[in-house]
This record gives structure tokens, C-alpha cells and sequence, in this order.
């Protein structure tokens, strides 16, 4: 057993193999400093992820707009039974689980199957992961939850050997919220920690009307600007700042030539912002940008290369011809 396994359950179907106590961002004020310094100037997409910033991407999630989950969770719907008789009964290794509703639609066919399923959901918040756990083990008797509240790459990593393949599951887009050499390094990663025969799920939205991805972004009610620019409160309440968000407005604008949206953070006037708990004074021009934000929107081919040189081969895939947002069931080579 992992030296940090502790049961949450009595009867042991929900445990931990990492559980993070410590805040994840508690050692990230010397990133802030550096990215606030940089040209063009950026702050991390994780700042967006607070308890506010969370609630207000939720309520963009529901907005008619926003396609992404609702398209994917169709997708899922649609296609889980294929999925799981194309993979078999695996044990199943999520990438950023969270909620893990989408998951559900999975563990339902295993269900109907009367299968044991053990889920490995890697989240680096520890309290989501407990709460859905509670919820997913509640109602699928035969489930067994070994949670790992960490990141990606340690998640991977602390794993433990298996003698059966495993598919792993990377839903929601994420793979589009990463810069590329990001992407090529998680996916070495994936495969390192993996095995022949394992299989890797991947939500992917895919190049389509501009239109389309403006109006997901720019959602009439306003969740998505207002979930964004929360990022400037985060960094107040964080490290001491006075980031005032009337001085600044959101910016969404997607290139359909490198098939990339980038939102950004505008500056409306010339101003200085302190972060005293950092002792840092940015100063920041009228009309002046910080990136916040990309979302890649892929074209078919080009992801399945992408998988390819990471040694995954495709083995099926689901796109919703509408909106264009796809799940491709990759296998490890």
C-alpha cells in the first residue's frame, strides 16, 4: 500500500493515495512577479479557479451559449456504451476529475454490467475530490475511489503498477487550455506512466465559426467576463493588492488562422497596482493587455497527430457535427 494511503470510508472504498493539505498556489508569488513582468504581461489561468471564479464558470457552463460541457456530456451519452465496449472494464484514471459528472455516464455502463470499477480521479483540490467520491460511491455500490489530490504529473506518477490496461480520461477541452509545449510534455508524461494497451479518452473542441466561440466566451449574462477579471480580485485577496476591476475589461477574441482564443485582461487608463504582501508595483498602460487565457481549437487531423508522436494511436472517435466538439478514444502504442 502507498505510504500516504488513509481510508475515508469504512468499508474502504474510498481512499487517498495523495491527499494535498497545502494550498497549491501558497509558493506561486514569485510566477505572479514574473509574469506581471513580462511583455506582453500575463497571469496564470489558475488564478480564475477560486471559490467565486469557480461558481461564476458554472453558471457559464449552463448559459445556451456555452456549448462545451453540455455538447460533450451528449456526446458521453450517446457513445459511453460504445466506448466501454471498445476499452473493456478498465480501471479508469481521470485528469483534473473534479465533480466528476461527466464520469458518471461511464460508470453507469459498468453498472449495467454489475462490474467493479476502481477510478483514480486526480484533482489538486482534495475537498471536491472527498465530496464527489461520497457521491459517486453512494450510488454505484460496486465503485472504489482512490483519490490523488495533487497535480497532473504527480498524480501520474504515484499510480500504482497494474496488471490490466487502464483508460484514461482527459474531458472538457483542458488539452486546448495549454500552450503547446505543455501539451507534448503532459502527454510524454501519460505515456511514461502508462502501458501497452492502455487507452486515453480526450474531449476536444474543434475549429469552427468564429461566431460560434465568440458567443461561448461572450455570454449574454456575462459570466464568462465577470469569471475572468475575478482573477484580479483573487490576486487581491492572495497577496495584498489593489486591483480595482473598474479599471479593467475582459477581451475575447478567437483567430481561426491558428485556430486559437486568447482572452485577456485590458487595461482602460495608465495606473500602478501594488502587491504588498509581494513588496511589487506593476505599472500598467492605457489600453495595455495582460493574457489571461488560450483555448486551442483543433482541427481532427492535426490532435490525432499531436496524440500520434506521443505514441497514441486512434482508435475511434465522436464529433457532434453542429458545434464541432469531438471525443477521440486513443490507444498507447
Amino acid at each position: 500500500m502507498h505510504a500516504h494511503d488513509f481510508n475515508v470510508r469504512p468499508d474502504g472504498r474510498i481512499r487517498f493515495l495523495i491527499r494535498s493539505t497545502e494550498d497549491p498556489l501558497a509558493q506561486d508569488g514569485p510566477n505572479v512577479i514574473a509574469g506581471l513582468s513580462r511583455l506582453p504581461k500575463q497571469i496564470s489561468s489558475v488564478y480564475v479557479y477560486d471559490k467565486r471564479g469557480t461558481e461564476l464558470f458554472e453558471q457559464q457552463c449552463g448559459t445556451p451559449e456555452y456549448y462545451l460541457r453540455r455538447v460533450e456530456s451528449q456526446l458521453l451519452t450517446s457513445f459511453a456504451c460504445e466506448i466501454v465496449e471498445t476499452c473493456g472494464l478498465l480501471p479508469l484514471v481521470e485528469l483534473g476529475a473534479g465533480t466528476a459528472e461527466k464520469t458518471r455516464l461511464l460508470l453507469l455502463e459498468y453498472a449495467k454490467r454489475g462490474s467493479r470499477c476502481d477510478y483514480f480521479p486526480i484533482d489538486v483540490d482534495s475537498a471536491t475530490l472527498i465530496e464527489s467520491a461520497i457521491k459517486l460511491t453512494s450510488d454505484f455500490p460496486l465503485l472504489f475511489v482512490h483519490c490523488l489530490g495533487t497535480t497532473y504529473e504527480k498524480g501520474l506518477a504515484a499510480l500504482p503498477p497494474s496488471r490490466q490496461s487502464r483508460l484514461f480520461l482527459f474531458l472538457g477541452s483542458s488539452l486546448g487550455n495549454m500552450e503547446r509545449p505543455e501539451i507534448d510534455r503532459l502527454l510524454s508524461r501519460l505515456f511514461d506512466c502508462g502501458a501497452q494497451g492502455d487507452y486515453l479518452l480526450v474531449g476536444a473542441d474543434l475549429d469552427k465559426d468564429a461566431s460560434i466561440i465568440d458567443r461561448a466566451y461572450n455570454d449574454s449574462v456575462g459570466y464568462g467576463p465577470r469569471s475572468t477579471l475575478n482573477i484580479l480580485d483573487h490576486l487581491n485577496r492572495r497577496y495584498g493588492g489593489n486591483f480595482v476591476q473598474a479599471n479593467f475589461r475582459y477581451q475575447s477574441r478567437y483567430d481561426s488562422l491558428t485556430r486559437r482564443n486568447e482572452v485577456r485582461i485590458e487595461s482602460l487608463r495608465n495606473h500602478t497596482v501594488t502587491l504588498s504582501s509581494l513588496s511589487f508595483i506593476v505599472s500598467l498602460g492605457a489600453a495595455e493587455l495582460i493574457d489571461a487565457e488560450v483555448m486551442w481549437k483543433f482541427d481532427p487531423q492535426e490532435l490525432v497527430s499531436i496524440l500520434d508522436r506521443a505514441g497514441f494511436s486512434l482508435v475511434r472517435q465522436w464529433i457532434d457535427l453542429v458545434y464541432r466538439y469531438g471525443l477521440f478514444l486513443f490507444r498507447r502504442q
